[in-house]
């Protein structure tokens, strides 16, 4: 059966794009779809990269980036704490602005087919057809393989099936409030704790430029047993909670988005069938922060260079496939187990209001506050973190 390209990768957002650079540095040739003009410009985000994740992929620098140096930390029952720090964490950017600038990563994009929506998957042991629906016309594309990257619920999976579907108590839901203010807003990302603030998630606010993205969540099971709506939390930070509501105060919500996002750890298996799934798809997000870009990125380079191996040897067998889980669970593996470890024991209901954290152990000191920042801005592992923090005896457990 003759092919059009080696490769397919569904999903033009930082999984896929990542990809597709990596690929044309390895001058494997791929057709890249996606079904947004511009993509991430409507991915809810909040939008954080760590700048240990710029340097490492050479990202360049993104138009509307904003630097990152404080943390604060708000836990039921405490006072708020701030974190300073003396280097520049990273930057919160939006997704469209984040989009672009992966785009022009890439040498060419006349292999990108941008407005396009995946109607069809198929594969069998001689190739993988995608087909498309582009200006009201199908088009059926025919590849080696597959790197899916086009979300949590990826498209691949609604016609050949890998694994189970995420269940609903390790799937979260996210809903984000975008403020424009008339001054720009400061450097400092906050995370709130509690059932005040969220259902048993966390709510965050991400300043950029005179924006801020104010959002709050948790895990789908329990959003669906909530008594209260989950905008309400938000309602009640703006209106309530200081000094976020004064901050805020003169802003004016110019846009409400929400997302489903994989918070699972690993999930097996990410590839077969001449599929290799990537970013949210593969689960690779953090089960305790939900940031998702820096493990999307790492998860899409690794399935490229699978892909590159593949075509060299001209096999694509899941047997040979099966590197990239290796792979990527040895690259990110660790973050994704400990962090699920950690929102299991940290963020659960309670009766009290008070959060997990509170009467964990784990934020009794100055020291032990810097370095859950740290962690949850990804400038320190989780496992490293936990070890650091943890009281003696839950140490023992695990290490």
């Amino acid at each position: 059966m003759s092919i059009d390209t080696d490769i397919i990768i569904i999903g033009a957002g930082p999984a896929g794009i990542s990809a597709a650079v990596k690929l044309e540095e390895l001058e494997v040739d791929y057709l890249l779809f996606d079904r947004e003009h511009n993509p991430g410009e409507s991915k809810p985000c909040a939008g954080f990269i760590p700048f240990s994740t710029i340097r490492h992929l050479s990202i360049p620098e993104i138009s509307d980036q904003h630097i990152i140096d404080e943390v604060r930390l708000q836990f039921s029952g405490r006072d708020l704490s701030i974190i300073k720090f003396d280097e520049p964490l990273g930057v919160n950017v939006s997704r469209g602005a984040l989009g672009k600038t992966l785009l022009c990563m890439c040498k060419s994009t006349d292999n990108h087919i941008l407005g396009s929506k995946v109607s069809k998957v198929e594969t069998s042991s001689a190739a993988s057809k995608v087909t498309i629906k582009e200006n009201g016309t199908e088009h059926t594309y025919r590849s080696h393989l597959i790197i899916d990257a086009s979300g949590a619920n990826p498209v691949s999976q609604r016609f050949i099936t890998l694994r189970p579907r995420i269940a609903n108590n390790a799937m979260g839901y996210g809903l984000q409030y975008h403020i424009e203010t008339e001054k720009e807003l400061g450097h400092s990302n906050a995370f709130l704790y509690g059932s005040q603030y969220s259902p048993s998630g966390y709510t965050w606010i991400f300043p950029r430029g005179r924006t801020a993205v104010v959002g709050t969540g948790g895990l789908v099971s329990r959003i669906q047993r909530n008594d209260r709506k989950t905008h309400e939390y938000l309602d009640y930070l703006l209106k309530e909670v200081e000094p976020f509501s004064s901050e805020l105060s003169q802003g004016k919500i110019v846009k409400k988005d929400a997302a489903l996002m994989p918070l699972c750890g690993i999930v097996t298996p990410s590839y077969g069938k001449r599929i290799m799934l990537a970013g949210d798809a593969a689960g690779h997000c953090s089960p305790i922060s939900g940031e998702g870009i820096h493990y999307s990125m790492m998860g899409g380079i690794s399935a490229a260079k699978t892909a590159a191996h593949c075509v060299r040897k001209n096999e694509f067998h899941s047997g040979l496939l099966s590197r990239y889980e290796r792979n990527w669970t040895k690259q990110i593996g660790s973050d994704l187990k400990w962090g699920y470890w950690l929102q299991r024991r940290l963020m659960k209901p309670s009766s009290s209001g008070t959060s997990g954290w509170s009467k964990s152990g784990f934020i009794d000191s100055e020291k032990s506050l810097r370095i859950i920042a740290r962690m949850l801005v990804g400038d320190k592992s989780v496992k490293s973190s936990i070890l650091a923090v943890a009281p003696s005896y839950i140490k023992s457990k695990i290490s």
